[in-house]
């Protein structure tokens, strides 16, 4: 007896598919969306249920497979970043929105909810199996969390000169010997910032009369210079051989907290310097041929924005503090990043093809 082998199809129009007018009596559809779920489920580092896994060319398909698909669907969802959502709170803390079953049954033309009945697999010309791929095709994009690479990190200060001489002190040591230090990470980073800042630290201290005023009786600041940024070498995916777009984003904004030794924050003067950042969120993407082999950089490992801005602190007649002030100049961002396999050489079931 001769052995019949099949020809698993590789792409979503591998074969003559057509999926305008899917033919479920075609073994090459559905045997495409198992291919393209195991994809998905592979990038999410997930397993698929024994239903799924054990769909065959050989079978005649079931309600049962077409069942366990929607419901592995569901179960994936939530593995994968929705990046066309845009509704967000103003100060974006519901941020990332990540893909749900019920988002995805509202897309058009993803009413997964609406498969063929016993008896019914061929109505409607397979729109059922239409309806599948286009949800699959809304998930390519996975949370990066494990990178391999190098945080940069400068940090200079200065305690009590005037504040010329506090500030420039601060940015001195921030770019001296021994800066900018580094240490690795093996989880993506969270954040990267440069600012620079002051304290109204003193005053003059009042003189009795009669006594003479001495060297170093003026006002004093505290100068402090602060950054971190992040080269990111090496990304976690698990689609051996696969490229990827690795895509960041920034949530950029002033400066908060006050600088040590203060109270409160008098001024924050926004400035991301020669980065290109603007305020509020940032996207990035870059394509990247080897996950093991790359080379991003987040943030800016050799600037720190200079502060400016003379603080003013109040103090009693006898020149002792009662409420320190302090300005800060640079920026401050929250970091996320994703792996999108919707790319050249990425998913080979993707909604591009």
């Amino acid at each position: 007896m001769a052995l019949i082998e099949y020809e698993m199809p590789d792409s979503w129009n591998a074969k003559g598919m057509d999926w305008n007018t899917p033919d479920p009596r075609c073994a090459d559809y559905v045997m495409a969306i198992r291919q393209a779920l195991m994809e998905r489920a592979a990038a999410a580092h997930v397993s698929l249920s024994r239903d799924v896994v054990c769909i065959s060319p050989w079978k005649t398909v079931s309600l049962k497979a077409v069942e366990a698909v929607i419901r592995e669907i569901s179960y994936l969802a939530p593995n994968f970043f929705n990046d066309k959502f845009s509704e967000y709170k103003e100060d974006w803390s519901d941020f990332p929105k990540m893909w749900t079953y019920r988002d995805l049954i509202l897309e058009d033309g993803c009413e997964l909810y609406r498969f063929a009945h016993y008896g019914q697999l061929l109505e409607n010309g397979g729109d059922w199996l239409r309806t599948i791929r286009n949800a699959l095709d809304k998930l390519h994009i996975v949370r990066c969390s494990e990178a391999r690479g190098t945080t940069y990190s400068r940090s200079g200060s200065k305690h009590d000169p005037p504040f010329d001489e506090s500030i420039g002190t601060a940015m001195s040591l921030a770019f001296g010997e021994g800066m900018p230090s580094e240490s690795k990470f093996t989880r993506m980073p969270s954040e990267f910032y440069a600012w620079s800042g002051n304290t109204h630290w003193k005053c003059p201290q009042p003189l009795e009369e009669g006594q003479e005023d001495w060297e170093g009786n003026v006002d004093g600041y505290c100068g402090y210079a602060q950054s971190r940024a992040h080269r990111v070498r090496k990304v976690r995916s698990w689609l051996a051989g696969r490229e990827l777009d690795f895509r960041t984003y920034s949530l950029v904004t002033n400066p908060t907290g006050p600088v040590p030794y203060s109270q409160e924050l008098a001024t924050s003067v926004f400035d991301t310097g020669d980065t290109g950042l603007d305020e509020g969120m940032n996207e990035e993407s870059t394509h990247i041929e080897d996950p093991l082999d790359m080379d991003v950089t987040i943030g800016d490992i050799d600037t720190i924005p200079k502060n400016e801005v003379v603080p003013t602190s109040d103090f009693d007649d006898k020149g002792s503090a009662i409420h320190r002030r302090s300005a800060k100049r640079g920026y401050t961002a929250k970091l996320w990043a994703f792996l999108d396999y919707n790319c050249e050489n990425g998913f080979k079931f993707k909604e591009d093809d």
